[in-house]
């Protein structure tokens, strides 16, 4: 435990729940009572991991081996903090049912000083974000939020944090992307420019006393791309000392990381997690000591904690094994296959939506698409896949557009091509040619409806995801849209309909159709 630890939640920021209180109470008197006994050193050691969606997964990062990595360091060095980067609420197997309770769980088993609330936080709206803080024995951070209703950060989401190690004040700050907004399709509170928030987040934590200034992102380079040359800049002016993020995809290219400040941080592995020295010296000329990268793998299971994994794994056990179909065809759901091409699964997907809610057209993005596998002719499907491919929690929704929005929404679906973005569109009921050579937002080269020209001035009952037609993934052409009722309307998940239909023909025979023809293709 940290000798001395004390940990106030943000400077607007008043709202931790009792639970919170009682854990910190507590960690201070273990604390305490352990400084007699642990020798005390002057560095302070700061473990770093972000993006666990998965519990016990060996490339996405498990909670059990993470519980054992973190006692190695604590054996090491009393003064231990650890950080844990946010985005782990979704998307999983498990996050589908419960909507992220489990991560909660598993977090206030092995102590975390504080969460970020990053992107996927919001997976399941602002509304169960909070719920979720209040079930947390830590606080929860984000520097750039803003409600206009309350005037204040989301309800239980705190501002910053500070906290004292042997005498040295450190202040913690955590930004949640702009790009939130449009992908999440947050529908209260605003985001506030990254760069902004923390210039004045950084100056109120240094007049409340902070030595020190420490940034966490959540989530990967590019979702910063615009920001990033700036919050560098901010290291280098002295402003923060330590910024900490993560890039699986491998997004900063060479020159980017020469050009890095050598306090700025990233990790670029599932399994990775930082181990940050730092000093607890008020007048060192620098912060940081030194850091390395330490994998969680190389750790065995802390038997606690793998037994909490343990118990939510059997509740799902018989749900999810049930077999639904055998496959028939070969297709694949990697990123690059549903983010980037027409893709078997995507088409099936469509078509499911249409049939159920008898529209004329479906659209749905790839980014809702998660499996991350491929299939093979001869395998069984059981229900586990299908909760593995469609992990968010979201419904059917009938919407009347005209040609000229269905248009709008095709090239706002081909705009980010490049990124492997999820909004890549899949479509039913549709044929549409388009060319990625072609400047954005002029993409779409023609679109036929039942083998007719798309018309911008006709009406189509599309049916899609509750996410898009609520503007999200930047479809805001859809936003305003009403819903239409429609014959078997329900509130049952897409992920549900989708196992029905693929029940009743006791196979998955998914193909590419040409409904998707990209024009720069040979």
């Amino acid at each position: 435990m940290l000798a001395q630890l004390l940990c106030k939640t943000g400077l607007n920021s008043l709202n931790l729940n009792t639970k919170l209180f009682v854990s910190l109470m507590l960690l201070l008197a273990m604390a305490t009572q352990s400084t007699a006994v642990v020798a005390q050193t002057d560095r302070l050691t700061l473990i770093y991991v972000s993006e666990m969606t998965e519990m016990d997964s060996e490339e996405k990062g498990s909670y059990p081996k993470l519980a054992s990595l973190l006692e190695h360091y604590r054996q090491i060095n009393n003064h231990l903090v650890f950080i844990s980067g946010g985005g782990g609420l979704a998307p999983s197997a498990m996050s589908s049912l419960d909507m992220g309770a489990h991560i909660i769980d598993l977090l206030n088993a092995i102590e975390p000083v504080a969460m970020v609330a990053g992107k996927r936080e919001f997976s399941f709206g602002e509304d169960v974000l909070s719920l979720r803080t209040y079930e947390a024995a830590f606080p929860v951070i984000s520097s750039n939020i803003f409600d206009p209703i309350t005037q204040e950060n989301l309800d239980g989401v705190n501002d910053s944090l500070l906290m004292t190690v042997d005498g040295v004040t450190i202040g913690l700050l955590a930004l949640l992307p702009p790009i939130a907004h449009q992908e999440y399709n947050l529908q209260r509170v605003e985001i506030q420019s990254p760069v902004d928030a923390l210039k004045q987040r950084a100056n109120e934590l240094r007049s409340a006393g902070a030595d020190r200034v420490i940034l966490t992102y959540s989530c990967c380079y590019r979702d910063y791309l615009n920001y990033f040359d700036e919050l560098d800049q901010l290291l280098h002016d002295g402003l923060i000392d330590l910024a900490l993020g993560k890039d699986e995809h491998l997004l900063l290219a060479d020159h980017q990381l020469d050009q890095m400040h050598p306090a700025h941080i990233w990790i670029t592995q599932g399994d990775e997690v930082a181990v940050v020295e730092l000093t607890l010296e008020k007048d060192a000329p620098t912060f940081l000591m030194n850091w390395q990268t330490d994998s969680m793998n190389a750790y065995p299971a802390d038997a606690q904690v793998q037994m909490l994994v343990d118990g939510y794994i059997q509740r799902l056990e018989s749900l999810l094994n049930e077999v639904i179909a055998d496959v028939k065809t070969e297709f694949a759901t990697f990123q690059t296959d549903v983010r980037t091409a027409e893709n078997p699964f995507g088409n099936l997907l469509a078509d499911v939506i249409k049939a159920h809610a008898d529209a004329e057209i479906a659209l749905v993005n790839g980014g809702y698409i998660r499996g991350e596998r491929q299939y093979q002719i001869g395998e069984q499907l059981a229900r586990r896949d299908i909760m593995r491919e469609l992990p968010f929690r979201d419904q059917v929704v009938l919407v009347e557009v005209s040609g000229e929005q269905l248009l709008l929404a095709l090239e706002n679906g081909f705009s980010q091509i490049e990124e492997i973005k999820g909004r890549f569109p899949h479509v039913s009921g549709m044929q549409v040619e388009y060319d990625r050579r072609k400047p954005v937002g002029k993409r779409v080269v023609s679109v036929r409806v039942a083998e007719q020209p798309l018309l911008p001035q006709q009406t189509y009952r599309l049916a899609t995801r509750q996410f898009i037609a609520t503007g999200g993934d930047g479809f805001d052409m859809f936003g305003d849209l009403e819903p239409l009722r429609y014959a078997g309307q329900s509130n049952r998940l897409i992920a549900d309909i989708l196992i029905d239909a693929i029940q009743q023909s006791q196979q998955i025979a998914p193909l590419n159709e040409g409904r998707l023809i990209d024009l720069s293709s040979p």
